[in-house]
């Protein structure tokens, strides 16, 4: 689609005052009296009826402002950001995501929604298996900065410190510089080595940690924030669920992505708009971080944001 300087000009005054946090219809004469315009109001309403006609805005009621359409949003941010390009292949730590996501939920008020690394790609450093109540050991799988993977495993009946400290030693060996991935196969490859006294239970670990370690995990933040905008008691169950109909919406998709709310028919998330960013791990993609708010959040800061991030 192709617009004239003027009416190119109008559509972004239309997209910044509308996208300011009240999402209200934008009057020809607020855009005429804005700095550097330098048109009358008439000429804003005709520029304003040739953007309504090409589907990019619309007018809620008669005489009313206009406001931009799903199509209008999407056209304004392909058109006049480069989002392909910000935070390309972006590869943060985990706590950068976390950090990211408080900042961006607290500052402007809107949901985030993360998926957290997947466990498969944990280079795991050593093994640590702990007593943790008179049921169940406590196993931890730590790589190189610290940060583990925490897991529950029953206890062998009539355990002993010593029957821990030999499981211990075994796990060590199969896990040790190995991805969480490899050594879960290198567990049952190496069974008839394990320890004698926790055969028994050898099986059941596996299926335990298989279990847990597979299972896909996120966070979410400022969820009141998104009720709030929608002014909906209906539960939304975001989360790992709306990760995945992100991704299967923008296929793989790298850089900044937008989706529109209605978009995801699984979920009630009318007026809506979902910023979206892959990230990856030594190249391997992991997952998505996803900022969900409404259409008149201020999108233009939203995306500086991203825009700052670490590659």
């Amino acid at each position: 689609m192709k617009l004239s300087p003027r009416d190119q000009q109008i559509f972004t005054a239309v997209m910044s005052m509308y996208c300011n946090g009240e999402g209200q219809p934008v009057p020809s004469s607020k855009i005429a009296k804005q700095k550097g315009m330098a048109v009358c109001s008439a000429t804003v309403r005709n520029a304003m009826a040739r953007l309504e006609k090409v589907g990019l805005l619309c007018s809620p009621y008669t005489s009313a402002g206009r406001m931009p359409t799903a199509q209008g949003f999407k056209y304004w941010l392909d058109e006049y950001f480069d989002l392909p390009d910000i935070a390309n292949y972006w590869q943060p730590e985990q706590s950068q995501l976390v950090e990211l996501a408080h900042s961006l939920s607290q500052k402007y008020q809107v949901c985030c929604c993360v998926g957290l690394p997947q466990a498969s790609s944990q280079l795991i450093f050593r093994v640590e298996v702990l007593g943790f109540d008179s049921s169940s050991w406590l196993v931890l799988l730590i790589d190189r900065t610290g940060q583990s993977q925490n897991i529950l495993i029953d206890k062998p009946d009539a355990e002993t410190d010593a029957q821990r400290y030999q499981f211990a030693a075994w796990m060590n060996t199969v896990f040790s510089q190995q991805p969480l991935k490899e050594g879960l196969q290198r567990m049952f490859a190496m069974a008839n080595s394990a320890p004698k006294t926790c055969m028994a239970q050898l099986t059941q670990w596996t299926s335990q940690l298989h279990q847990q370690l597979g299972s896909d995990n996120c966070i979410l933040l400022g969820e009141r924030y998104l009720y709030n905008e929608l002014e909906s008691d209906k539960e939304l169950n975001l989360g790992v669920t709306f990760l995945h109909d992100v991704e299967d919406k923008l296929a793989f998709k790298n850089g900044v992505s937008l989706v529109m709310g209605d978009e995801l028919s699984n979920f009630d998330l009318t007026k809506t708009v979902i910023l979206s960013l892959p990230y990856f791990e030594n190249g391997e993609y992991q997952s998505r971080f996803c900022v969900i708010c409404s259409t008149s959040a201020p999108i233009e800061s939203i995306i500086e944001e991203f825009s700052r991030v670490s590659t």
